[in-house]
């Protein structure tokens, strides 16, 4: 099967162009955890610093993303994408890598927030430049692609991460070294694409930025990426306070990351079969699915005594997150002219990061109140399910729908 690309684009994608692109992809969820799996040795290495402050580790870059994300996306709309992209990479490897070096609590979150300013200008580029390259049902599948590229992140960044962290919690930090071979491949195998003319003439120029139609859009990754983002918080202290998880030894940061690792591989797994399911069923349908999965695999999680529990439910975690992805970018794809996709790309990269960020605030009076982790993961699976009943009424209503755009003849 070969990609066609959008035709009124001079630069031609190759399978190379998309390898980089999903590599790039790779960097958005995940960026800013990658070395969550080393957070109970970082709070060994800062005992006078509390957990709370230790958790911006991971969370900082997410508010960084989200302060910036717009006007991140509204630069990469005039000077264009790939420039962005390219000083966004090497942010993103200069920045993470830094905690390598760095011995400072507070030097650690100045270099997650500079890193969080990368990864936003990752976020933005990525997710515009899809649907300028691809249109049709070609762009769902490479969407859902993204969002396999996403879930893989997580498989890779988690399980290096984890691995790292066993030899040393600076160590985690070298994982942004990767950095270095996406940068490479954007200068080798990617060029901006130019915008159709009739999107510049005057017949196209009273089109505005839809931002109402988008908001239910941005709400929805705000809530879904708020519930997922509990997962690299905090998972890795749920696992080091599990006899089942000592099967690798006392030190916890392998079997966290694995896990981790596996919830990515499921996310993966959906994305590679997206497409199929965006031409079959309408996007509320498979928002709904998307809450429910969250819903299962919290309430799974926070019942769990057993490893087989707990991988079961970090599949349905990951399942969750590889729908949510791609159905909000499609979203986004579907209803924005080609001219506002940096913007718009800019408020998914603020709703996700936002969502992010928020989700170490909610935790904080949540597990307060539910005084065990355990606890807190079953009150956030009951939230999920409860966010999964309007998109239920709301699929009702659309039954037998679907909203993508026309299709396009796709070469084999």
């Amino acid at each position: 099967m070969v990609i066609t690309p959008f035709k009124p684009t001079k630069f031609q994608p190759t399978r190379w162009t998309l390898l980089f692109l999903l590599l790039s992809a790779m960097m958005i969820l995940m960026g800013g955890a990658a070395i969550a799996p080393a957070l109970p040795l970082i709070s060994q290495a800062f005992p006078d610093t509390p957990d709370s402050l230790i958790s911006l580790i991971v969370t900082l870059p997410s508010l960084a993303i989200a302060l910036t994300g717009i006007f991140i996306g509204l630069l990469s709309d005039k000077i264009g994408k790939i420039k962005v992209l390219v000083a966004s990479v090497a942010i993103f490897t200069i920045a993470g890598s830094s905690g390598y070096f760095l011995t400072s609590i507070y030097a650690l979150l100045v270099g997650r927030v500079i890193l969080g300013i990368g990864i936003a200008g990752i976020t933005c580029t990525t997710s515009s430049l899809i649907p300028c390259y691809y249109e049709g049902p070609t762009r769902a599948k490479v969407l859902g692609y993204q969002a396999a590229a996403m879930g893989f992140g997580v498989l890779i960044l988690e399980m290096s991460g984890g691995f790292l962290a066993g030899i040393s919690w600076r160590a985690a930090f070298l994982i942004y070294l990767i950095g270095l071979v996406i940068l490479a491949g954007v200068l080798l195998t990617m060029k901006e694409p130019v915008l159709p003319k009739i999107e510049r003439n005057t017949a196209e120029s009273d089109e505005k930025f839809p931002l109402s139609p988008l908001l239910l859009g941005y709400i929805t990754l705000f809530m879904g990426s708020m519930l997922f983002f509990v997962m690299p918080i905090k998972f890795p202290y749920f696992i080091a306070n599990l006899d089942a998880a000592r099967i690798l030894g006392e030190n916890t940061a392998l079997t966290s990351g694995l896990f981790l690792g596996i919830m990515g591989c499921a996310a993966s797994i959906i994305g590679i079969f997206y497409g199929r399911l965006a031409w079959r069923f309408h996007r509320y349908t498979i928002l709904a699915l998307t809450f429910i999965c969250f819903g299962i695999g919290y309430c799974c999680l926070g019942l769990a005594t057993s490893l087989v529990a707990v991988a079961f439910a970090v599949i349905c975690i990951g399942l969750g997150n590889g729908l949510l992805m791609p159905t909000i970018l499609s979203w986004i794809a579907t209803i924005t002219p080609k001219q506002f996709l940096g913007r718009a790309s800019g408020g998914f990269s603020v709703a996700l990061n936002i969502g992010q960020f928020a989700s170490s605030l909610v935790i904080v009076p949540v597990i307060a109140i539910a005084a065990t982790i355990s606890n807190t993961f079953l009150t956030f699976g009951c939230v999920a399910v409860v966010l999964a009943l309007p998109y239920l009424l709301a699929m009702i209503k659309v039954k037998g729908k679907v909203d993508l755009p026309q299709t396009v003849k796709i070469e084999n």
